[in-house]
C-alpha cells in the first residue's frame, strides 16, 4: 500500500518583496492563529516551520507571553521548527557560515523544545557538495529540496546523495516543490481533484512508494479546513495509506523503505542544475557591492575576531570572551544570509537592512579584534617608553608560519615632531619599507580609567617584507624616528629608473596590450600568458535572479586609454591602465536589444608585482554609467584536456564545463554561470590522470578575488576563455522570463523595479592570478586574510604575548574555526582537508593540552583524541570536516 504523509507547513521569507517590518506583522498574524488551531483541533498533529527558527525569534519579540503555549506545543511535538537558524544561500555563505547557522538554529530550537530532526532545505538556491557531510555533523540523515536536480537525468525523486568524504543522506527531491497542495482545494480542482493529482505526478517517479504531499507555500496562513480535508482523502482513497503528520515524520517512513539504499541511485556532488523554470542562475553576482561587504564581514569575524578573543582570553588575565557579543554578531550575519538577502533578490529597502545587519556585525567584530589586540600587546600596561620610538604589533592569522610582502599602517603622533622613521626587526635588523599613502586624522584615545584624549598623527601606509612570523602569533617591530632619510632613499630610487609601459619582479614581466589587457612572461617557466585582463561588456535583460541576454546582444570590448607606471621600487610596481567602453545606455524592455544611444563607462586597473611573491595582484575601478549590463573580465588560458573548479565549502568542486542542449520540457536554458568562494581556475590533466595531486596535473590557472562569486569558461579555439564577473547591473527584482514553472503554474514572484540592482556609480573590486601553483589554497588564504597589525607604544611586559597559539604541520589542512566552545571554557578547532587523500596533521600548541576531544558540529564531545602535552595528531580523511575540543591545563 503506498504511503502518503501531508505536511502543514509555510514558506516564510523573512524579508522579500516587503521588509521583514512588514512581513513581522503577517507572521504575528499567522502564528496567533496558528497556535489557536493547533490548541482546539487534536487531529491536527504537527506544524513544521519551514526549516528555520529565526521566525519564532520574530514572533516572540511582539508576543513574549505566548513562550508557553509555544513550549507545550513543542513539547507534543505539534509544532517544530529548525534545524537551520535562517534558509541561507549555502554558496555565498561558505561552509563556516552554513555550520553557524545549524548551531544558531540548535539554540533557538532548544530554548523551545521543538527541533525538526530532518535537513529540509527546500528553497535554497542550489546545494553544496558537502551538504551531506554538513547534516550528518548536526546529526540529520535526510535532505528535502525542489532546486538543483536535472529532471532529465534523474528521473526518481528519491535518491541517495553522497558529499565527497563518503557521507551520505537519503534524498527526497520535491518534484512538485513544496507547495504541492498550495491552497488546498481553492485553484478550480476540488480537495480530491488537487490531492490526486498530486499524487499521480509523483507516483510516477517513486521508486519507495512513500509520497510527501505539502499544504503551504509563501507566507501563507494555516487553513483551517486542513485536518477536514485530509478526512476527505482518507475516506476518497481508502486504498491508501494517508495521513497527516511533520517532515521529519516522512523522513522516518522514507528511511523505513529505503532500507540500507539498496537500489537507489546514488548521486555525489553539488546540485545546481536550473533548468526546469525561473531560477536563481545569477544571484552570484547581483549587487556585488553587497557581497564585497559580505566577505569583508566573514573575513573579519572568522579569522581574526574569533582567534583574537581565544588568544587574548586565554593568555591575557583581564579578557572575557565576549561571547554574547559573538552570537549577535552570527545572528546578523545569518539573518543576511538569507536566501532572498545576500543573494540580492529584494527591494531596495530590504537590501538597505541587509546592509545595515552586516554593517553592524563588521563594526562589532573589528572592535572585538582591536581590543583583543590591545589585551595582547599590553597597551595598557606602564613600562618604559620613548618619544623617539614606538612598536608595531603584526598578528598572523594563519596556522601556519608567514613569509611575504605586508602593507600596514604606522601611525606617527604630531605631538612628538615624528616625520620620518626607520623600521626594524625583532632582532634588531633594518627592514626596508615602501611609503604606499600618506595622510593625516584626529583620533580620540580611549582609556580604562583616565579621560580620553585627541591625537592628531599622521597616517603612513608602508610595505615591507616579513619573514617566518610563527603561526597564530604576534611579532613586534621597532619604529624608530629618523630625519627623511628613508623618504630621500626611497625618492633616489624612483628618479634613477628608466620610462617604461611595463612592470616586472623575480618571477614575472608585464606589458601592456591596446585592448587594456597585459601580457604576462613567467620567468620560471619561459612561458608568455597573453591578452589576460580584458573587458567584455555584455547586455543584460534579467532581473536580479537570472541572467539573460537580449536576442540581438552587443558585445563592447575596451580600448586604452593610457598607461603609467605609479610604484616603482626594489619592493613593488605597479602599473595604472585606463580603458573605455562605449556601452548601450539600456536593454529595451522587450527583451530583444541594447540601446541606440551609449554611454561611456571608464576603467581605472593598477596591475601590482611585488617582490618574491607569485601572483600578479589586480584593482579595477569601475565608473558605471548606466544599467541593464554585465562586465566581465577575461582571461585566456591554454591547458591540456582543462577541467574547471572553484572553492566553495568545505570543497575544490570540479566541472566539467559541460553544455547541455536546449531542453524544451525543461521551459528554460543552462546557465553558463558557477559559483566561487575565495579562488577558481583551470587544470590542464594529464591523460588517464584521476583526481587530485600535483604530479597529475599539466599546468594550472587560478584567480583569486576578495568578495567575488561567479565565474564561467567558454571554449575560444585552442584556449579556454575564464570569465569573472566583476558587475552586473540590473533593473528588476523579476522581469518574467522565462514565464511558467513546469506544473503550468505562473510564477508569484512580484515585478519590482529595484534602481539599487543597477549598481550604478564608482565600484572597486580586487582580484589576483596565479599560474602553475600547486597549492592554490595555500596562496589564496595568503591573499584574502593578510597580516593584521596595530600601533603599540611600548613592548608588553611579556613580549609576543603567548607566542603560536597552535600550527597545522600539513598544508592541504585549512583552517575553518577557532572559537570558544559554545557551552565549556575550552577551544573549538575546525579544519578541513581540502585534498581527496588521507592526509596526517600534528597540531602543535604553545599552551598545555588538559583534554582533547572530538566533537560534532553541533560541539557534542565524542572520543579523545591522541595528544602529549602539547601535541594533538591525527588521520583526516579525504574532504573531511574535522572538529576538535581542546581544554588547557
Amino acid at each position: 500500500m503506498d504511503k502518503i504523509l501531508i505536511a502543514a507547513s509555510t514558506h516564510w521569507d523573512r524579508e522579500w518583496y516587503r521588509t521583514f517590518q512588514e512581513f513581522q506583522i503577517r507572521l504575528c498574524g499567522l502564528m496567533n492563529r496558528l497556535i489557536a488551531l493547533l490548541e482546539q483541533d487534536e487531529e491536527f498533529l504537527c506544524y513544521t516551520f519551514d526549516g528555520q527558527s529565526v521566525v519564532l525569534e520574530d514572533y516572540l519579540e511582539i508576543y513574549p507571553e505566548n513562550r508557553g503555549r509555544i513550549e507545550k506545543l513543542a513539547a507534543e511535538g505539534r509544532l517544530v521548527f529548525g534545524p537551520l537558524y535562517n534558509l541561507p544561500d549555502e554558496f555565498l555563505s561558505g561552509g563556516e557560515a552554513l555550520i553557524r547557522n545549524f548551531l544558531l538554529g540548535d539554540e533557538v530550537c532548544r530554548s523551545v523544545g521543538g527541533k525538526l530532526n530532518a535537513g529540509y532545505v527546500p528553497d535554497n538556491f542550489g546545494h553544496i557538495s558537502q551538504l551531506p557531510q554538513i547534516l550528518n555533523g548536526v546529526g540529520i540523515d535526510t535532505a528535502f529540496f525542489f532546486r538543483g536536480v536535472d529532471r532529465t537525468e534523474y528521473k526518481e525523486k528519491e535518491f541517495c546523495w553522497e558529499s565527497p568524504d563518503g557521507s551520505r543522506v537519503l534524498c527526497e527531491y520535491m518534484i512538485l516543490g513544496y507547495w504541492s497542495l498550495k491552497s488546498w482545494g481553492k485553484m478550480g480542482k476540488t480537495v480530491a481533484e488537487h490531492f490526486y493529482d498530486a499524487y499521480r505526478t509523483l507516483k510516477e517517479s517513486s521508486r519507495l512508494n512513500t509520497f510527501l504531499l505539502i499544504n503551504g507555500s509563501d507566507h501563507l496562513y494555516q487553513d483551517p479546513d486542513f485536518t477536514a480535508m485530509v478526512r476527505d482523502v482518507k475516506e476518497t482513497f481508502p486504498e491508501l495509506d494517508i495521513r497527516n503528520g511533520s517532515i521529519a515524520d516522512y523522513a522516518e517512513m522514507a528511511k523505513e523503505a529505503a532500507g540500507d539504499f539498496c537500489g537507489l541511485r546514488t548521486v555525489r556532488g553539488e546540485l545546481r542544475d536550473f533548468r526546469y523554470g525561473p531560477d536563481p542562475t545569477a544571484v552570484t553576482s547581483c549587487r556585488g557591492r553587497i557581497k564585497r561587504l559580505l566577505f569583508a564581514v566573514q573575513s573579519q569575524a572568522e579569522r581574526y575576531a574569533e582567534p583574537l578573543a581565544v588568544l587574548a582570553s586565554a593568555c591575557g588575565d583581564g579578557f572575557d570572551y565576549p561571547e554574547g557579543l559573538f552570537g549577535k554578531i552570527w545572528r546578523n550575519i545569518s539573518i543576511s544570509l538569507g536566501h532572498d538577502g545576500i543573494s540580492g533578490c529584494s527591494t531596495d529597502e530590504v537590501m538597505d537592512d541587509i546592509k545595515s545587519y552586516l554593517t553592524h556585525a563588521l563594526q562589532s567584530s573589528s572592535r572585538i579584534s582591536e581590543a583583543a589586540m590591545e589585551e595582547l600587546t599590553g597597551r595598557e600596561e606602564y613600562g618604559q617608553a620613548s618619544g623617539d620610538e614606538s612598536y608595531l604589533a603584526v598578528f598572523n592569522p594563519h596556522p601556519f608560519s608567514y613569509t611575504g610582502m605586508t602593507e600596514q599602517t604606522v601611525h606617527l603622533e604630531k605631538a612628538g615632531g615624528w616625520k620620518d622613521f626607520v623600521l626594524y626587526g625583532d632582532n634588531g635588523e633594518e627592514i626596508p619599507y615602501e611609503i604606499l599613502e600618506l595622510s593625516d586624522e584626529v583620533i580620540t584615545r580611549e582609556y580604562f580609567y583616565n579621560s580620553k584624549e585627541k591625537v592628531p598623527r599622521m597616517c603612513v601606509k608602508i610595505l615591507f617584507p616579513v619573514k617566518d612570523i610563527p603561526a597564530l602569533s604576534i611579532r613586534y617591530f621597532r619604529i624608530q624616528k629618523s630625519r627623511l632619510l628613508e623618504k630621500r632613499c626611497q625618492e633616489f630610487y624612483v628618479r634613477r629608473q628608466p620610462s617604461g609601459a611595463k612592470i616586472e619582479n623575480q618571477r614575472f614581466s608585464v606589458t601592456v596590450n591596446e585592448d587594456a589587457s597585459i601580457n604576462v612572461q613567467d620567468k620560471k617557466n619561459g612561458q608568455i600568458y597573453r591578452g589576460l585582463n580584458s573587458f567584455v561588456d555584455r547586455g543584460e535583460a534579467g532581473d536580479e535572479y537570472q541572467h539573460v541576454s537580449p536576442l540581438l546582444d552587443e558585445h563592447v570590448l575596451a580600448r586604452l586609454t593610457g598607461v603609467s607606471v605609479i610604484h616603482n621600487s626594489p619592493l613593488s610596481q605597479k602599473l595604472k591602465i585606463t580603458a573605455e567602453l562605449n556601452i548601450p545606455d539600456r536593454a529595451d524592455r522587450g527583451f530583444l536589444k541594447r540601446s541606440a544611444e551609449y554611454r561611456v563607462c571608464r576603467i581605472v586597473t593598477l596591475v601590482s608585482l611585488t617582490e618574491g611573491s607569485d601572483r600578479v595582484e589586480f584593482t579595477v575601478q569601475i565608473d558605471n554609467p548606466c544599467p541593464d549590463h554585465i562586465l566581465f573580465a577575461r582571461f585566456p588560458v591554454k591547458l591540456k584536456n582543462p577541467v574547471e573548479y572553484s572553492n566553495t565549502g568545505f570543497e575544490e568542486t570540479e566541472r566539467t564545463g559541460e553544455r547541455k542542449d536546449f531542453a524544451p520540457e525543461l521551459k528554460s536554458t543552462q546557465s553558463l554561470l558557477n559559483p566561487m568562494r575565495g579562488y577558481a581556475g583551470l587544470r590542464g590533466k594529464k591523460e588517464n590522470a584521476s583526481q587530485g595531486t600535483a604530479a597529475e596535473c599539466d599546468g594550472s590557472f587560478h584567480v583569486m578575488g576578495k568578495g567575488l562569486y561567479e565565474y564561467h569558461t567558454k571554449k575560444n579555439g585552442e584556449t579556454v576563455d575564464f570569465y569573472i564577473t566583476l558587475l552586473r547591473s540590473t533593473s528588476y527584482l523579476f522581469h518574467g522570463l522565462p514565464t511558467s514553472w513546469l506544473d503550468g503554474q505562473e510564477s508569484t514572484t512580484p515585478v519590482v523595479e529595484t534602481k539599487g540592482a543597477m549598481e550604478l556609480g564608482e565600484t572597486t573590486v580586487e582580484y589576483a592570478v596565479l599560474f602553475d601553483e600547486e597549492n592554490p589554497a595555500r596562496e589564496a588564504e595568503k591573499y584574502l586574510y593578510p597580516l593584521y597589525g596595530m600601533d603599540v607604544p611600548r613592548l608588553p611586559a611579556e613580549r609576543g604575548g603567548c607566542g603560536s597559539f597552535l600550527s597545522f604541520d600539513n598544508e592541504n589542512i585549512l583552517l575553518s574555526a577557532l572559537k570558544k566552545h559554545r557551552t565549556m571554557n575550552g577551544t573549538v578547532v575546525r579544519f578541513y582537508n581540502r585534498s581527496s587523500h588521507e592526509e596526517e596533521l600534528v597540531i602543535r600548541t604553545g599552551r598545555e593540552i588538559g583534554e582533547c576531544r572530538a566533537c560534532s558540529l553541533l560541539e557534542e564531545l565524542e572520543g579523545e583524541v591522541k595528544h602529549t602535552a602539547d601535541t594533538v595528531t591525527c588521520t583526516v580523511p579525504g574532504n573531511k570536516i574535522i572538529t576538535l575540543y581542546i581544554a588547557w591545563r
